[in-house]
């Protein structure tokens, strides 16, 4: 309960890896007075702390928001279900990996009136919010170039690729909403290439398990992403932006999973070895910021609208892939 007296019961639908995170965050928020947990996959279990329901339905039964943690093929039922019952909605990325049902979806819930964020729990990590304070401020003075490294550790189970999408829709999309976001121009070209370096089980998946992407953005400024489906020494994704006056990065740290090879230079410490340890802090307030915004105290920081145009970028950097040549954002339709 909040400081105006405000009951906020949220309803965690999916408790898979990522819905476990997202309940025992909620759990955890001192603003949040009770946490209802449901699965359609009844060997899930409760977490502690949280309200077992029997039903998506009796998991919504009062609740003041939910959030959609189930498999990527289930999320836009789920969330048309709790934009129904009228409460607001956070829904893991991506919405649909098809940019045509995306749209409609995140148009429906509008439609209602209803609140939709997407996780994209960039925008939450401090390294990140404090990144986007210094470029809308205007103490980095004009921004000319941003680069992103997006490094897993190891590579996924090969189950994983059937239904997670390219390495676009699926690892970079979090590069797509966020260089936008703290660039503060919407990106208008997209140029890039790929390789199978790793493991041969990405191209048998029609994938790239390398790559490296140039962005263009509507002022002429660049951002350049590389990624990788492995990392030998950690879980490396972080971001730098250059501008006239200063130059900055987030995600540069002594668990940074990168060996100096100076003399006296750094070396990690206890690199990330995962996702959720790298931006546990990030999961955190994403959840806070989402019970603010199921209370009515707070704006959405994470609209639907984005996660749209984000899966816009993903689709074109998978055609600049197969032509080999730049796209033009405007070109992707739905």
């Amino acid at each position: 309960m909040g400081p105006d007296g405000v009951v906020v019961k949220i309803a965690v639908i999916g408790v898979g890896r990522i819905g476990a995170v997202h309940a025992a965050n909620l759990v955890s928020c001192a603003t949040v007075d009770e946490v209802c947990v449901f699965d359609p996959d009844p060997a899930v279990r409760g977490i502690e702390g949280t309200r077992v329901a029997a039903s998506i339905g009796e998991a919504l039964d009062g609740s003041s928001g939910a959030v959609v943690a189930t498999p990527t093929v289930d999320h836009p039922e789920h969330v048309r279900t709790v934009a129904a019952a009228g409460v607001p909605v956070f829904c893991e990325k991506p919405v649909s990996l098809d940019l045509a049902a995306s749209r409609a979806v995140v148009g429906e819930v509008r439609a209602l009136g209803v609140e939709l964020q997407v996780g994209f729990q960039r925008r939450f990590e401090p390294g990140f919010v404090e990144l986007r304070r210094l470029v809308e401020s205007g103490e980095l003075g004009e921004v000319y170039l941003a680069r992103a490294a997006s490094h897993d550790h190891h590579p996924p189970h090969e189950s994983y690729l059937a239904t997670s999408g390219s390495i676009f829709r699926d690892m970079h999309i979090h590069d797509f909403d966020a260089l936008p976001w703290l660039v503060g121009q919407r990106v208008v070209r997209v140029h890039a290439q790929g390789a199978v370096l790793i493991d041969e089980m990405y191209e048998r998946h029609g994938d790239v398990d390398t790559c490296a992407v140039i962005l263009t953005f509507e002022n002429g400024a660049l951002a350049v992403i590389t990624g990788a489906r492995a990392d030998a020494l950690g879980y490396d994704h972080r971001t730098e932006v250059f501008g006239s006056a200063d130059s900055v990065c987030a995600g540069l740290g002594p668990r940074m999973p990168m060996r100096s090879v100076d003399p006296g230079g750094p070396q990690p410490v206890d690199a990330f070895p995962s996702f959720p340890v790298r931006f546990a802090e990030a999961y955190r307030a994403e959840m806070e910021a989402f019970a603010e915004l199921a209370a009515g105290r707070a704006a959405n920081r994470c609209p639907g609208e984005h996660a749209v145009e984000a899966l816009r970028l993903a689709a074109a950097a998978e055609r600049s892939l197969a032509t080999g040549q730049p796209v033009d954002v405007a070109d992707i339709a739905d």
